[in-house]
């Protein structure tokens, strides 16, 4: 759907009716930046919203999703139109609800990772696990690759606002966009370089493995243990970066 030419419609037809940003909101129950979203066409009305907000401005919803009024001669051929928007709209949503489930079973793969790298890595202690996990090598990549990736995408200074947004409150709704934005592309790069680095040590022990004259076993499993951490340092990162993003994304719709 046609976001700005939705809210360009709602802007004047709030106008229309005399009230204030704020007015809208209050009648709808939602803040007047809500509201401001609409019209800058940065989202649109949620469901619940529709009839309420065309009761308020005295339109009917297929006007609402058109952004215009409609005459008798247009309105079956924009009903038609807007039925096929919500369709992909709905489409739309299935996907996001498929990306839900991955970061799920990335959740649940981070923790395999996690308890697979702490068994296997040390018999010793459970303190000595911890420590044992805490490799300087293998966080450095991970953050110099998605500092890198930040960098050179130009989302390097969004993402560093996405923290300072979490701690104050925004007007700026481009710059919070901009903001979540960067955490999603950080998301990615956490997860491909530590797919990558894991498999690049997994590959450098089996190979120093089979070199050495001695095969050790449990020193080869061990190896591998440690090999997963950068994969275990993605996927954790990840998960923190979800939690971020979500509060974000939260602020904006508010």
């Amino acid at each position: 759907m046609e976001q700005k030419k939705i809210g360009g419609f709602i802007a004047q037809q709030r106008k229309e009716k005399q009230l204030t940003q704020k007015q809208l909101g209050e009648a709808l129950g939602i803040s007047d930046k809500t509201v401001s979203k609409w019209e800058t066409g940065h989202g649109l009305p949620d469901i619940s919203m529709i009839m309420p907000l065309c009761g308020i401005l005295d339109i009917n919803v297929n006007e609402l999703l058109s952004g215009e009024h409609l005459t008798q001669d247009t309105y079956p051929e924009k009903a038609e139109e807007n039925i096929m928007n919500l369709m992909k709209d709905s489409e739309e949503q299935k996907r996001r609800s498929v990306k839900d489930i991955i970061v799920s079973i990335i959740w649940v793969a981070g923790f395999a990772i996690f308890f697979l790298s702490l068994q296997l890595s040390s018999a010793v202690s459970i303190i000595d696990n911890i420590i044992h996990l805490i490799d300087i090598v293998s966080l450095g990549q991970i953050v110099f690759i998605l500092v890198f990736s930040l960098y050179f995408a130009g989302h390097l200074k969004d993402f560093g606002n996405a923290f300072v947004f979490l701690l104050r409150r925004t007007d700026n709704i481009q710059k919070l966009e901009n903001a979540i934005n960067a955490i999603s592309l950080a998301e990615k790069a956490l997860f491909a370089s530590g797919i990558f680095c894991s498999i690049y040590s997994i590959i450098y022990a089996s190979f120093m493995e089979v070199s050495a004259n001695d095969v050790n076993l449990r020193n080869f499993i061990v190896d591998i243990a440690v090999s997963l951490y950068p994969a275990f340092y993605g996927i954790a990162g990840i998960m923190f970066l979800v939690i971020i993003k979500g509060r974000l994304t939260k602020k904006l719709k508010n």
